[in-house]
C-alpha cells in the first residue's frame, strides 16, 4: 500500500479532473481547460495554485516547456486506487459483449485470439489473453497509431507480445486469482523502463481452470471503462456456454 502524500478534498478533485482531461485529449492540461470545461467553480488563479501544490508533491508534472501538466505514475495511481468511480456499460455494449462471448465459447477454437481482438477492438488498446493451452496477443497496430505512447515504449510492448509465452507463468502467478487491476508506469516490470499501463484480470472458467486477460496501452488510457470491460468479459467467461445461451435467449 503506497503513502501517499495528503491533499485536500479540492486537491483530490482537481487531480482527477486532471487525470480525466489528459485521458480524454491525449494532451497536457491546463487550468484553462479545467476553467473552459465548467469542471468546477474556481478561479483559473485558484485551480493554479492547487496545481502547483500538486505538482511539488509529485501528483502532476510539466512536461518540457508545456504550460499544461500531465498525471505522473503516482497520480494515476491515486486517481485508480482513491478516486476512481467505475463508469457502466451500456445496455447496447453488454449485450454485444455477451454475444460476442457466447459465440466465441460456444465455437471452443481459437477462443483466446478471438477474444483478444474483441477486447482490443473495444477498448482500442492492444490485448493479450493468457488460456490453458492459448496465448494470445492482438491489437498491436492500436499502440503504433496512439500518438501518446513514445515509439521506446511501442517497441517494448510489441517485444513482450513476441515473447508473450515467456511470461505466461509468471503473469498466471501474479493475477490469475485477482479481480481487474490497473498496473501503472514502473509498476510494470517487463523492464526497468517500462512507461505505460496494463490492465489486467484474473478468470476462473467453467471447468475450474484460471486465465488471466489484458489490456495494454499508454498510461493515459481510460482506466474508468477499460477495468468495467475486463471485470464484465471475466464474468461472462466464467458463467459458461449454458449460462451464456439463457441470457442470450431472454
Amino acid at each position: 500500500m503506497l503513502d501517499y502524500p495528503e491533499i485536500t478534498s479540492r486537491q483530490a478533485k482537481i487531480l482527477a479532473a486532471i487525470v480525466k482531461e489528459n485521458c480524454e485529449t491525449g494532451q497536457p492540461v491546463a487550468s484553462k481547460d479545467l476553467v473552459d470545461k465548467d469542471y468546477f467553480d474556481l478561479s483559473g488563479a485558484s485551480i493554479r495554485n492547487e496545481m502547483q501544490v500538486l505538482e511539488k508533491l509529485k501528483y502532476i508534472m510539466q512536461p518540457h516547456t508545456s504550460a499544461g501538466r500531465v498525471p505522473t505514475d503516482m497520480g494515476y495511481r491515486y486517481f485508480v486506487s482513491e478516486l476512481m468511480e467505475r463508469v457502466k456499460l451500456s445496455m447496447k455494449e453488454q449485450e454485444h459483449l455477451r454475444r460476442e462471448v457466447a459465440k466465441l465459447q460456444a465455437v471452443n477454437a481459437e477462443v483466446g485470439r478471438r477474444l483478444a481482438k474483441l477486447l482490443a477492438d473495444t477498448s482500442e488498446q492492444a490485448s493479450f489473453t493468457l488460456l490453458p493451452g492459448e496465448t494470445s496477443a492482438v491489437g498491436l497496430a492500436n499502440i503504433l497509431n496512439n500518438p501518446g505512447l513514445p515509439a521506446e515504449d511501442a517497441k517494448e510492448i510489441a517485444q513482450f507480445f513476441d515473447n508473450i509465452d515467456e511470461h505466461a507463468e509468471q503473469m498466471l502467478r501474479d493475477y490469475g486469482s485477482g479481480l481487474p487491476k490497473a498496473v501503472i508506469g514502473k509498476e510494470v516490470k517487463l523492464s526497468a523502463k517500462s512507461d505505460y499501463s496494463m490492465v489486467v484480470s484474473g478468470l476462473e472458467l467453467p471447468d475450474g481452470k484460471r486465465g488471466v486477460i489484458g489490456l495494454i496501452g499508454p498510461k493515459n488510457m481510460k482506466y474508468e471503462k477499460n477495468m468495467t470491460l475486463m471485470e464484465y468479459v471475466a464474468k461472462l467467461l466464467g458463467a459458461g456456454v449454458g449460462v451464456m445461451l439463457f441470457i442470450l435467449t431472454k
